[in-house]
């Protein structure tokens, strides 16, 4: 099977919640009415949740406590609200997956570094583009989940990467394509943005895509997380591409930064996005 057979596969195991679908509805509409939006979030107590917390959090680093969706819609914008949406029912479509083919806490810390990463290196590189990178990062292996779903032993096959064989390679090699392939076709099905996808589709790719930040910063961002989780494996050096790093205009000091700030915050929304994991904050 190809990237995208695959894909087809898993949508019709995994459900995404109502709120999440009628929010979607609402927010792309013409005339989308916050108050409406607002209210059908708050008809899903554990999205609502998330919401809150995430907008609370060091990520937005905003001056006063926000205390209802109404009020988030607000200072936050719509778009980042949505984007908040898209990442907690992403989530939630995880919890149906079966979890004991993987190790489910390097796969969420994996995708929470280089969420937080890539806002940080999207801040300066590309600061329009900064709230979509995070949403790529923390959906850009969500095909490993898929994977899990339909062939566990394959999947399992796919976490023996090591210091000489990198996860991307271990998985062309395995059946094909990679995870980045996968998450892409999957996230198609889904109807996400092209500009949350794209980055994922492409981010083994920087070569080809030198005119495109958002999927060079991805591209460091995914490997600086990797080094991050798996420092007994890689070094920084022998992950990241300084070609690609000359071209975004980043400096040893903004990896340093941008890392400060991933392992600072990562705990913290790990316990918001997925609360189950063993990882506790």
């Amino acid at each position: 099977m190809n990237a995208l057979q695959y894909a087809e596969n898993v949508t019709e195991v995994f459900v995404f919640p109502d709120a999440y679908l009628r929010v979607k509805q609402l927010l792309e509409s013409e005339r989308a009415d916050m108050d409406e939006v607002a209210e059908v979030i708050q008809l899903d107590p554990s999205l609502a949740s998330k919401i809150l917390k995430l907008a609370n959090s060091a990520i937005y680093n905003l001056p006063k406590k926000i205390d209802t969706i109404s009020k988030a819609l607000v200072v936050l914008g719509a778009e980042t609200i949505y984007n908040l949406v898209i990442s907690s029912a992403v989530i939630s479509v995880c919890d149906q997956v079966s979890h004991n083919a993987i190790d489910m806490d390097r796969f969420w810390e994996q995708s929470v570094h280089t969420a937080l990463i890539a806002r940080a290196l999207g801040n300066k590189v590309a600061p329009r583009q900064s709230e979509q990178l995070y949403v790529s990062g923390l959906l850009h292996n969500i095909g490993e989940l898929a994977l899990c779903q339909l062939d566990p032993e394959l999947a399992k096959a796919c976490e023996q990467y090591t210091a000489d064989e990198k996860p991307w390679q271990c998985q062309r090699r395995h059946f094909g394509f990679t995870y980045a392939e996968l998450s892409a076709a999957l996230l198609r099905l889904w109807q996400l943005p092209n500009s949350i996808i794209e980055p994922i589709a492409l981010q083994h790719q920087p070569d080809k895509h030198l005119r495109q930040p958002a999927v060079l910063l991805l591209n460091i961002s995914s490997r600086l997380a990797l080094a991050n989780v798996h420092p007994e494996l890689y070094k920084q050096t022998n992950l990241l591409d300084p070609f690609v790093l000359e071209v975004l205009g980043i400096i040893q000091p903004d990896l340093r930064a941008a890392l400060d700030f991933c392992n600072s915050e990562a705990l913290y929304l790990l316990s918001v996005l997925n609360p189950k994991a063993g990882i506790l904050y």
